[in-house]
């Protein structure tokens, strides 16, 4: 079926009497798009653009307060805000599914990360042209598609096609609109993108010979260590925790942490034995390249480029992970 949108915005504005609102606007320069809690429809971005960040801050915030402990108690804080985020592009919905899988299975499943994830529904939107920097196709992600939501919007123009992903999805969408009103208006349309998925990135499971054949020195001339690759990178997910007096109570804090900073495995001895930046971007490659996909069996990496577009001395990840493949073939 097909909504307008218009009538998209006026089924956004039914919503905020329900639930949190999340989905990208324009910050007051209007320079920038990001994912923000909304509170006016008429901010949404419903063009082809992308969000200079994805949202995954609000399934795994910079900063979220775990728990208030004490000498004998500790109580947790976990999040039971229902949220509705709208307009996750395809690469960001399988960065999601990614990240979920690290942080929901296994021995160590996190409860916070979880109780985000749960109470949110999702929508997707599809792009329509490839943005500059993207390589999304390289890592066999469709950029007009993805079943990882619950909603799945195929931008037409001045109207989606609303694709049904999960039944909670419909259901949801149902309590807002009589769906046989616009059932009838349905279009056909073309969902795998054409593009192909050729010079896939991948690299091989023998780190030794990415430790002793590469020259990360060379590779990471240019790198000054901001860190700005991480923060804004849809599947990192190194984090620290601080432990604060907060109002005369004691909290524990999870803070982003980044491979990129000079400190981020210094020990406490005052041995760090990732040092260099080159260490450390060997780190942040084969992490995820190697180490992910032998835990999950995925890449930790979507092609979204946004590391490609925002990085201030123009290191462009797709083009040395294709250089290390070459020299390691």
């Amino acid at each position: 079926m097909t909504i307008t949108k218009s009538n998209m915005k006026e089924i956004l504005t039914k919503i905020m009497n329900k639930y949190r609102l999340i989905a990208p606007a324009s910050r007051q320069d209007g320079k920038v798009i990001e994912f923000m809690e909304i509170s006016d429809p008429n901010t949404i971005i419903t063009d082809d653009h992308t969000a200079y960040k994805s949202p995954k801050d609000f399934f795994f915030p910079s900063c979220e307060k775990l728990l208030t402990y004490g000498e004998s108690t500790a109580t947790p804080h976990i999040s039971q805000d229902k949220t509705v985020i709208f307009g996750m592009r395809p690469c960001d919905l399988e960065a999601l599914a990614r990240v979920a899988k690290i942080f929901t299975t296994g021995t160590f499943g996190d409860p916070y990360f979880s109780a985000h994830l749960e109470n949110s529904l999702l929508v997707g939107v599809g792009c329509r042209e490839k943005k500059p920097g993207c390589f999304c196709e390289r890592l066999a992600v469709d950029k007009k598609h993805s079943d990882k939501c619950d909603l799945f919007l195929e931008d037409l123009g001045d109207e989606y096609q609303v694709q049904y992903v999960s039944e909670k999805g419909r259901s949801w969408l149902s309590s807002f609109i009589d769906l046989a009103h616009f059932e009838n208006r349905t279009v056909s349309t073309e969902n795998v993108d054409d593009t192909g998925h050729e010079n896939i990135l991948a690299l091989p499971k023998d780190t030794a010979r990415a430790f002793e054949e590469i020259n990360w020195d060379a590779i990471t001339e240019t790198c000054i260590s901001c860190g700005l690759c991480t923060f804004i990178c849809p599947t990192c997910h190194c984090f620290d925790f601080k432990d604060v007096k907060e109002n005369g109570a004691d909290c524990r804090y999870r803070v982003w942490d980044s491979c990129m900073y000079p400190k981020f495995t210094l020990h406490a001895s005052g041995h760090n034995p990732r040092a260099s930046k080159a260490e450390r971007f060997r780190q942040r490659v084969l992490h995820k390249y190697v180490y992910v996909p032998q835990n999950t069996g995925e890449i930790a990496c979507t092609g979204c480029g946004r590391c490609v577009r925002s990085c201030p001395a123009g290191m462009n990840l797709p083009q040395i992970v294709g250089q290390i493949m070459e020299a390691l073939s």
